[in-house]
């Protein structure tokens, strides 16, 4: 049983980690900055900081929060621990339709790709909700479906980047998840969507725990399963396309952070929720600063650093969760 002061103690850490991660990002860059400066900037209203560096943070933070929320509804809705946006298509969909933009259109307007990148979210999470019919209520189905859509819309993505494979350096930089070149603009597209799917999953959370029972221990308690299972995916589904849309795929976060979530404060989506969120923001965040400072001036893509490193981590997850079932 996890108490309230250990839930209370875990947050105040992630928060910690999430603010000093913030202002490690904010003072690495072409002139790197120590984080007294950083702070005396913030609070002396400096240009450096809150012009050009503070909107790549408040991107990967937004980011952060969606994949992880997305992630922990997802895994409660469908039952299936290895659940993630990449599960319905959310992150494939995305991926295609900014491929398709990048690589028709050239050189996009900077606030065309991010609204282009949560349309194409949503639709490959309709097409996959579209492909399962009748089974949309069936988890382990609706899973199924998921997977194999994802991995034919991530196949005609690579088609099409082999066929144009000199001039998709900026596609293959986004499929890689990157928070580089991002605007206020791209953080105000996406902001209010997490904000409300965060609000919602938080609010709903009670009702969203009875989703890890069968649908008949469900319909005897009194519980409409079918319709809080399609509103927990859709809100995962929303909260999933603004973070692809926002920072590219970061699929791993929304797979290894509920795992973490769940190992610190227990299965209780009010709780898992709010450390997920944050724990989800700092990672993304200090992913970046270290993609920046570890090859100075060659930027690693925040995407590809966490999977390298988020990996093992979820092969310790998984060796820790089944030696605990075990016992």
């Amino acid at each position: 049983m996890v108490t309230r002061t250990r839930f209370l103690g875990v947050l105040a850490v992630c928060s910690f980690c999430l603010v000093l991660a913030c202002l490690l990002g904010l003072g690495i860059g072409a002139v790197s900055k120590s984080l007294p400066d950083v702070a005396s900037g913030l609070l002396g209203g400096e240009a450096l900081y809150w012009r050009y560096r503070m909107p790549r943070i408040v991107v990967g933070v937004l980011a952060g929060v969606g994949m992880a929320v997305s992630g922990s509804l997802l895994q409660a809705a469908l039952r299936n621990p290895l659940a993630a946006p990449d599960t319905l298509g959310i992150t494939a969909g995305g991926g295609l339709a900014a491929v398709l933009a990048l690589l028709g259109f050239g050189a996009l307007p900077p606030l065309a790709l991010t609204p282009i990148a949560f349309v194409g979210s949503l639709l490959g999470a309709l097409a996959v909700f579209a492909a399962a019919g009748r089974a949309i209520a069936d988890p382990a189905r609706l899973a199924l479906t998921g997977v194999a859509v994802s991995v034919g819309l991530a196949a005609v993505t690579q088609l099409l980047l082999v066929r144009v494979a000199p001039e998709a350096g900026a596609a293959m930089t986004w499929l890689k998840g990157s928070l580089y070149a991002r605007t206020m603009s791209d953080a105000v597209t996406v902001a209010p969507v997490v904000a409300v799917g965060l609000v919602v999953a938080l609010v709903a959370s009670r009702h969203f725990n009875t989703l890890v029972l069968d649908d008949s221990t469900m319909s005897s308690i009194g519980v409409r399963s079918t319709a809080l299972r399609v509103l927990a995916l859709a809100v995962a589904v929303a909260c999933g396309s603004a973070a692809v849309a926002s920072a590219g795929v970061l699929g791993f976060v929304g797979l290894i952070i509920p795992h973490a979530a769940k190992l610190l404060v227990g299965q209780n989506l009010a709780r898992q929720i709010p450390v997920a969120a944050v724990a989800g923001a700092a990672l993304v965040v200090a992913a970046d600063a270290v993609g920046r400072w570890a090859f100075a001036p060659t930027e690693i893509p925040v995407g590809a650093l966490i999977a390298i490193a988020g990996a093992p981590y979820f092969i310790y997850l998984v060796h820790r969760v089944t030696s605990v079932k075990r016992k």
